[in-house]
């Protein structure tokens, strides 16, 4: 039986998972975001034909909650999923579940359990028609080396892996994952950690703003046997996942226009390893000196 997942990026931390039923909407933001043009906003179009959609809030912050999301015809089967501070803003005609860390609820086809954050909100994981899709929201290590203390960065340090370790291991099919350039030196501190402990099977950087050769970058280096790293960096790019066999095979829909490079738009891990020797090269990556909070 096949078992495909289609996931389309569009801006920080948002992204869409369509399954043949269930639509996953996460972190949806396009107020005040000028790379994300109107012509790509999220519309009613791309709701038709699902029986159930999703869309999760991580935490009220305006880089996670926008109110362009109850727009939506309420027509269509939409739940939306925050904790109770996001609530908090949404009008009442909303269909709304409120949740906390801990949680575990099953809306429509999806069973969802809500875990914690290193910053404000919470973090996602939802089995959908036989996936398992996690969505961090503001999880993460959150530190800067070049200005914490040692005790600052030791207690992010702790309370990110005591947040980690609560997610089911080897469970997570598609993970979205921060990546933020603007932590400096150790910007990939935590996404490292979360894929050794974790081992998603197909793993989605976010949060890198407009610096996508951050992200693309960090695939060139993230070689592992157990974890697809796949960069998406362009408004509305998209990635069909095939968890049909017994490893993932992720095409680009960049890719997939182009005849010749349709081959090699095939992400196999576990093959390109040996077959490239060079696969391991650590090229340079400039990286801003600009600091700014975890949530913007």
């Amino acid at each position: 039986m096949t078992k495909q997942a289609l996931v389309s990026y569009f801006y920080h931390s948002a992204f869409t998972v369509s399954l043949k039923k269930t639509l996953l909407v996460f972190s949806y933001r396009q107020q005040d975001v000028s790379q994300l043009p109107e012509a790509s906003y999220l519309t009613e179009k791309d709701f038709q034909g699902f029986n159930s959609i999703l869309v999760f809030v991580p935490s009220a912050s305006a880089a996670h909650h926008d109110p362009a999301i109850y727009k939506w015809k309420q027509s269509f089967p939409i739940t939306y999923i925050m904790p109770q501070e996001a609530a908090k803003a949404a009008p009442r005609a909303a269909n709304v579940r409120v949740c906390r860390e801990g949680d575990t609820f099953t809306v429509g086809y999806s069973e969802i359990s809500v875990f914690g954050s290193t910053d404000a909100g919470v973090s996602y994981l939802v089995s959908a028609e036989g996936l398992n899709i996690f969505h961090a929201g503001d999880l993460n290590l959150w530190h800067w080396r070049e200005e914490n203390s040692l005790r600052e960065i030791a207690r992010a340090e702790a309370l990110f892996y005591e947040k980690v370790a609560q997610i089911p291991k080897d469970k997570i099919d598609i993970a979205f994952f921060p990546l933020d350039p603007n932590q400096g030196g150790f910007y990939d501190a935590g996404a490292n950690h979360f894929i050794i402990a974790l081992r998603p099977k197909v793993f989605f950087p976010m949060h890198f703003g407009p610096r996508g050769e951050i992200a693309g970058e960090y695939a060139r280096r993230a070689i592992s046997r157990r974890t697809t790293v796949f960069p998406l960096t362009h408004v509305r790019e998209s990635a069909l996942i095939d968890f049909t066999g017994p490893t993932p095979i992720v095409r680009s829909s960049a890719q997939q226009s182009r005849d010749k490079r349709e081959e090699d738009a095939s992400v196999n891990l576990a093959a390109y390893v040996q077959a490239d020797p060079f696969a391991q090269t650590d090229l340079p990556v400039q990286i801003s000196d600009e600091k700014s909070p975890a949530k913007e």
